[in-house]
């Protein structure tokens, strides 16, 4: 089987699109992608070692953390392949929330690099109360 059939095999899950577009926005650890995502840390970690044996992502370890990050050296069928998904995905009610948040996470909750399940919590109650209010829902327990 040819890698660029490989790699669509690989991309063609909601959830591993997903971390493909955060992490083609920038840099992350499991625990920021968890916050964002709303995703469960085995998950998450299964997902991110799929795309990184598939060769789309690199990650450096810092401590324990793993960091993880798109790719620079692409193929050019799958660096185009990943520009098509983020151009058609952008508009997307999921993509647009995981991007939403992940610019709230980093503004109100990114403290240092250490990961902090505290941090993935309050961020989650924060996300949940304030998506309750702004729909005019209260007490609604939704990860996303």
């Amino acid at each position: 089987m040819t890698s660029s059939i490989r790699s669509l095999k690989v991309l063609a899950d909601e959830n591993r699109l997903r971390l493909l577009m955060l992490l083609k926005e920038q840099e992350l650890f499991v625990c920021q992608i968890m916050a964002v995502a709303g995703l469960s840390q085995s998950l998450v970690s299964r997902n991110l070692a799929m795309l990184e044996r598939e060769g789309l992502l690199d990650s450096r370890r810092v401590g324990k953390q793993v960091f993880y990050r798109l790719k620079k050296d692409l193929s050019p069928t799958i660096a185009a392949l990943v520009a098509a998904v983020a151009a058609t995905t952008l508009g997307e009610s999921v993509f647009a929330r995981d991007s939403e948040n992940l610019g709230l996470f980093c503004r109100r909750f990114l403290r240092g690099t250490a990961c902090d399940m505290e941090t993935v919590k309050a961020f989650i109650t924060f996300k949940n109360k304030n998506q309750g209010a702004k729909h005019g829902k209260t007490g609604q327990e939704s990860v996303h």
